[in-house]
C-alpha cells in the first residue's frame, strides 16, 4: 500500500466559504487520463472541496502522478481492491465532504460543477444532479419513477449528500450498475429527494467499463429491483416498453 495527500488542505464543515464537496476518483491503470482528470478539478472556480483518490494497485505510472499532485489532492492511496463499487466504498470513507460526487478517471469537470454548488446547493437530503457531455450528446434532465426505470442517471453529474453514505453503500454484487441500484434506493427512501438543474457538470467518457462489461447480476434482478424500489405501476410499464421493444428490434432490452 501507498498513500498521500495533503489534509491540511480543507477544514471540516460548518464553513464560512460553503460546504465542503468530496470529488471522489477511483483508478486502475489509466495513467493515460487521470492527470487531466486531477487538473479538471483543480481548474474548478468553488475554493471548498477536496479531491480522494484510490488506484486500485495500478502497474503503470499512476502512482509517480499521484505523488506529482501530492500537495494538491486532499487524499490518495494505491492498493489491490475487488472492484470498481469496492474502491468507492472505501473512498467514502476517507472523504469529509458534505457531498460527494465521483468522477472517472478519464472525465473531467466542467465549470457547471462550481456553478452548481454556488447557485443550487444547499439541502442536506437532497441529491443534486445535472447534465454530462457524452461524445457530442447531453445526457441528463429532470427523472420520474418511470424514466429512472429506464435509464439511470449520469453519474458524474450527480451530487450525494453525506447522508446518503451514511445509510447506503454500493452493492458490490452488481459490478458495473450498483451505482443504477443506489440510486434506486435513494428514489424510494422518503428521507431524501432529488433536484435537476441544467447545468453542464462533467464530461464522461466515451467506452467506459459500464460499455464494455455486462452486469448479468444487475440484468437477472432488474425488473425486481424496478418493483420493489419504483413501484408496482411503473414496473409494469417497463416491462410493457421491454418486450415492445424486443419484439422490434429483435434484441434484449
Amino acid at each position: 500500500m501507498i498513500e498521500g495527500g495533503n489534509r491540511k488542505l480543507f477544514q471540516q464543515s460548518p464553513k464560512p466559504n460553503g460546504p465542503l464537496i468530496s470529488v471522489i476518483t477511483v483508478t486502475r491503470n489509466a495513467a493515460d487520463c487521470l492527470e487531466k482528470a486531477i487538473q479538471s478539478v483543480q481548474a474548478q472556480t468553488y475554493p471548498n472541496l477536496e479531491h480522494i483518490i484510490l488506484d486500485g494497485a495500478s502497474t503503470d505510472n499512476t502512482v509517480e502522478i499521484l505523488k506529482k499532485y501530492n500537495d494538491q489532492i486532499a487524499y490518495w492511496k494505491s492498493e489491490p481492491d475487488a472492484g470498481v463499487y469496492n474502491a468507492m466504498n472505501k473512498a467514502v470513507t476517507y472523504a469529509r465532504g458534505d457531498w460527494f460526487l465521483f468522477l472517472g478517471a478519464d472525465d473531467e469537470l466542467f465549470p457547471g460543477f462550481s456553478q452548481m454548488i454556488e447557485e443550487n446547493i444547499d439541502d442536506e437530503n437532497c441529491v443534486y444532479h445535472g447534465c454530462t457531455l457524452w461524445k457530442n450528446m447531453i445526457m441528463g434532465q429532470g427523472y420520474n419513477g418511470y424514466k429512472l426505470a429506464k435509464e439511470n442517471f449520469s453519474h458524474q453529474a450527480m451530487f450525494y449528500p453525506r447522508a446518503v453514505f451514511d445509510k447506503y453503500r454500493y452493492d458490490e454484487k452488481y459490478i458495473v450498475r450498483a451505482d443504477y441500484v443506489l440510486n434506486m434506493q435513494i428514489w424510494a427512501d422518503k428521507n431524501f429527494r432529488f433536484e435537476f438543474h441544467p447545468l453542464l457538470i462533467a464530461r464522461y467518457a466515451a467506452g467506459g467499463m459500464s460499455g464494455k462489461v455486462e452486469d448479468e447480476a444487475f440484468k437477472k434482478d432488474r425488473i425486481r429491483l424496478v418493483g420493489k424500489y419504483l413501484g408496482y405501476k411503473n414496473m409494469i410499464r417497463y416491462i410493457i416498453k421491454r418486450y415492445k421493444y424486443k419484439r422490434q428490434n429483435f434484441i434484449e432490452y
